[in-house]
């Protein structure tokens, strides 16, 4: 390209020492030494101009273009891969799909075992799609104590593996002392397969 460029100045440059040229006969001996050349030197400037420059011209902008379009990319390619390596983290933090059934029930029941909860009641699973996810919840309502349900908490939301309590709602145990009835959702999510498959 900067063969071209250098070329483009050259033709440039031609051009104008042969106009500063012109004027100055121009100006000591009028018109006529230019009749005669005149005519013989428009046609060749016409084809020089449009066979030369002007393709040139056209090819400069096109590299131009095409040098702007990379630059853009490279730019923007960061932020890309970026994006793309927390995505992959974030999905290394998902369950496995072929545990969707199960997977939920088992962690929320290993748990509170591990403090010595028992559940008062269980719901059933809830999924709700959301683009190349799929949302899953349980609810679940025990009686506990204060430290119980914090440090329940604490473990369910330090899993390595991506769970969320979304919902709490405590209410205090009027018939035992220092205990509290509490309804929770803890939801998780899983790759959709479906919207996977929607890609191939």
């Amino acid at each position: 390209m900067s063969s071209i460029l250098r070329l483009a100045a050259g033709i440039k440059s031609f051009v104008r020492g042969m106009a500063d040229d012109v004027l100055m006969i121009y100006a000591e001996k009028g018109i006529e030494p230019f009749k005669k050349p005149l005519l013989l030197s428009i046609p060749a400037l016409l084809v020089l101009y449009n066979f030369v420059y002007v393709p040139l011209g056209g090819r400069i902008r096109a590299r131009k273009g095409a040098l702007e379009q990379v630059r853009l990319i490279a730019a923007h390619y960061e932020d890309y891969s970026n994006a793309r390596t927390r995505l992959a983290g974030y999905k290394r933090r998902l369950p496995l799909i072929k545990d969707k059934d199960e997977w939920l029930n088992y962690v929320l029941t290993a748990t509170a075992k591990v403090h010595g909860i028992d559940f008062y009641s269980l719901s059933s699973q809830s999924e709700i799609t959301a683009g190349n996810f799929l949302l899953v919840t349980r609810t679940v309502t025990v009686t506990i104590t204060y430290a119980k349900l914090g440090k329940w908490i604490a473990d369910i939301e330090n899993s390595p593996i991506f769970l969320k309590v979304a919902e709490v709602t405590i209410v205090k145990d009027p018939a035992q002392t220092g205990m509290l009835k509490v309804t929770m959702t803890v939801s998780t999510m899983f790759p959709n397969p479906t919207a996977a498959a929607g890609r191939t």
